[in-house]
Parts: C-alpha cells; sequence; structure tokens
C-alpha cells in the first residue's frame, strides 16, 4: 500500500489536509483495515469527505476498496500478541468499543460466506456423509474447534476419529486411511508441521482431504480436495476463532438437512445415554 501512495503522491503537489492523511496513512498502515473513514477523520480533526477524497485521488473507488486493497498484505503478517495489541491500540480506545465490535464481526463473518463457495459446502457436506472414517484434526489454536466439530460429527455419524492433540495416536490411526475415508483438518497460526505430514499419508492413501485453514497462503492451503478459509484477524492481542466457528457450525448444520433416519435414530440414542449420564 505504501508504494502505492509513493507513487500516487510523488509527482502531486498535496494540500495541507492531503499531507496530515498521507502521513497518517505512512505511520498507520496496519491499522488502516480496521478503522473506518469516520474513525480517522475524528482522529486527524478533519472531515470524512477529506479521507474519501485523498483515497479515490489514490485511484480507488471509495473507501471500501482502498481497504480490501491492504487485506492481503496485512493477512500475510503474522504479529506477536503485543504487536496485535498496538495495532489494535486506536480501536480499543474507542468509547464505543461494542458497536464497532459487533459490526467488525459481522462484516468478518459475512466476508466468510461471500469468499467461500456454497456449492463447496455442499460437495463437503456430501463427502463426510459418504465417507467411512472421518479424521477431524486441530491442534494448538483450533484444537478446541476440532474437538466441537468432531464430537458434534459423531453424534450423527459413525466412524468419527477426532484428533485435537498431536500425539502418536493420531499417526497410528491416520495410518491406516484408505480411499474411503476422510481427513478433516482445522489449521490457523501456528501451524504445525504435522498437518502437512497427514496430508501426504492421506494422498498416499488416496483418500478425501478437507482443509480450513486462515488464508491461501497457509501452508496447507489448496493441498486438499476442499479448501474453505477464514478471517481470524481479530480487535486485540489475540488471533479471533468467530468466522471459524460460525463455518463449521454451518457446515453442520447443513448436513443435519440430510440426515438419514439411521443417522436421525443414533442421535437419539447417543442423547439418550448422554441424559443418564448426567
Amino acid at each position: 500500500m505504501l508504494t502505492i501512495l509513493e507513487n500516487k503522491i510523488k509527482d502531486k503537489k498535496l494540500t495541507k489536509t492531503e499531507k496530515i492523511i498521507a502521513e497518517y496513512f505512512y505511520k498507520n498502515e496496519n491499522k488502516l483495515y480496521f478503522l473506518t473513514s469516520t474513525n480517522i477523520a475524528e482522529e486527524l480533526e478533519i472531515s470524512d469527505t477529506s479521507v474519501i477524497r485523498f483515497v479515490k485521488a489514490l485511484g480507488f473507488k471509495n473507501f471500501t476498496e482502498f481497504k480490501e486493497n491492504l487485506k492481503g498484505k496485512i493477512s500475510e503478517q503474522i504479529l506477536t500478541p503485543r504487536e496485535k495489541l498496538s495495532k489494535h491500540e486506536l480501536i480499543l480506545n474507542q468509547k464505543n468499543i461494542s458497536k464497532f465490535y459487533t459490526e467488525y464481526f459481522e462484516k468478518i463473518v459475512q466476508e466468510t460466506f461471500e469468499k467461500n463457495s456454497l456449492g463447496d459446502i455442499e460437495k463437503l457436506v456430501n463427502l463426510l456423509l459418504k465417507s467411512r472414517k472421518k479424521f477431524v484434526v486441530g491442534f494448538k489454536s483450533t484444537s478446541g474447534l476440532a474437538s466441537f466439530f468432531g464430537l458434534r460429527l459423531g453424534f450423527v455419524l459413525e466412524n468419527v476419529i477426532t484428533h485435537p492433540r498431536n500425539n502418536s495416536e493420531l499417526i497410528k490411526n491416520i495410518i491406516d486411511m484408505n480411499e474411503d475415508d476422510c481427513l478433516f483438518i482445522i489449521a490457523h497460526p501456528k501451524y504445525s508441521k504435522t498437518y502437512n505430514l497427514l496430508i501426504e499419508i492421506a494422498q498416499k492413501a488416496k483418500g478425501h482431504i478437507v482443509v480450513i485453514t486462515d488464508k491461501k497462503t497457509s501452508p496447507v492451503a489448496n493441498l486438499g480436495d476442499i479448501t474453505l478459509t477464514t478471517n481470524i484477524e481479530g480487535i486485540s492481542y489475540f488471533n479471533s476463532l468467530i468466522s471459524t466457528q460460525v463455518l463449521i457450525e454451518y457446515i453442520l448444520t447443513i448436513l443435519s438437512t440430510k440426515l438419514t433416519e439411521k443417522m436421525k435414530n443414533r442421535l437419539s440414542i447417543v442423547n439418550d445415554y448422554l441424559n443418564r449420564n448426567l
């Protein structure tokens, strides 16, 4: 983004207001994607129109298009918790943080459905339904997601094996995969090299592979038969799992519309035993 800014303004005489905006963009490059034109205008004590006019002068149709241009660059960065906190300091100091929080994550969830094909999700569900064994894997930050998904998938489908931890048991089970089985991986930073090893095992077995990850450039992206991506960028010192959680719940919801009578009976039996185990 800074290269674009430099190229646009190098031969241009800037007004006093434009210089203020340009300097702000330089100093706050990592924050810009998370701010609205109004946020910037209020901090600089200028009009919202001035910010939008400046962005248009850079060649963008509007502020939204400008922010989308920043997304790719930001998604490539893996920041430390302290760097994340510093980057989001302006947001966290807002008086109405709850409003920003709900609007931001509503937007993130909407983006999840826009960038992932509903057709791919349908294929994923059908793949789970027809697979003999389903290996659900997620370590570290995705351990909870894997446990959540694997548990609920196992309520209605047989042979669901969930591995929320990286241990010898995992390799022992995956090594028996065949072409009728499915490996379902949820991978977010910090990525485990084991994911790639598991994919290699699944590929050699000609098994099916599903990957949910945070960006197209992650180490496991596009290595699956189906790859879905979610935005895990939070507004504090930690990554957000909200969009991934919403996506896996949606997958389970679509699957629930395709249950056979046998699967429904399994759900009832499991529920009965769970109630007796309270």
